[in-house]
């Protein structure tokens, strides 16, 4: 019974880091309309923004693209991937894949077509150092 309270616990703590960050990416980028944190194998942790999307759906699919950029690096020889960026007429889509409390997750933030891909990065990289620490 312990461990099962200290799996709850430790899941607990990932959600609530997760939830954090996603606050903290969604003011420092103002231009987001979204962003989720995802497992790599498509479940939530975290969500937050003025769009209304599916959370749950986005994570199964950005879990997805987060698989394929591995597969895709590494038969190419490119080492890990980071980051991923999906630039469409209105907006991009931005996926990082990162760390947090030792568990791969990915990261997705929707931003409109103004947003600068620099800025993104640079926030994501802070929440990447922010959530390793965690």
């Amino acid at each position: 019974m312990s461990s099962l309270l200290a799996i709850s616990s430790s899941a607990s703590e990932v959600a609530d880091h997760a939830l954090r960050a996603v606050q903290k990416l969604l003011v420092e980028l103002d231009g987001a309309g979204a962003v989720v944190i995802a497992s790599t194998d498509g479940f939530e942790l975290a969500h937050g923004g003025r769009l209304a999307i599916d959370p749950a759906r986005l994570a199964a699919m950005v879990s997805s693209f987060a698989a394929l950029g591995e597969v895709a690096s590494r038969e190419s020889g490119i080492g890990t991937p980071r980051c991923l960026v999906i630039d469409s007429s209105d907006g991009r889509l931005v996926v990082r894949c990162m760390q947090l409390r030792g568990q791969s997750i990915v990261v997705v933030v929707l931003t409109d077509a103004s947003m600068l891909l620099g800025r993104v990065w640079h926030s994501l990289a802070a929440a990447e150092r922010l959530m390793g620490d965690a």
